[in-house]
């Protein structure tokens, strides 16, 4: 029970970072780089660059887990 709660916290902590906005002439072949914040740290940032294809990937990604996570859990009594 505490691992999946510190899974679906760890996910919707990196759902809810601030995302750049993506430029409206950027293309799937090139990179787009975003600031994301570093989990545990206040002020640290991190740059990632990805295409426009992988960033959305990403985010479905996360998405679909995010919602796995969920659906597992629901209906089931606690502390199985």
């Amino acid at each position: 029970m505490v691992g999946t709660v510190f899974v679906v916290s760890v996910l919707l902590q990196t759902a809810a970072t601030p995302v750049a906005a993506i430029p409206a002439s950027a293309t799937s072949e090139e990179p787009i780089c975003r600031r994301l914040e570093v989990t545990g740290s206040i002020a640290r940032k991190e740059r990632v660059c990805k295409t426009k294809a992988e960033w959305r990937a990403a985010e479905e990604n996360g998405n679909s887990r995010a919602r796995a996570i969920v659906d597992y859990s629901t209906g089931r009594p606690a502390g199985q």
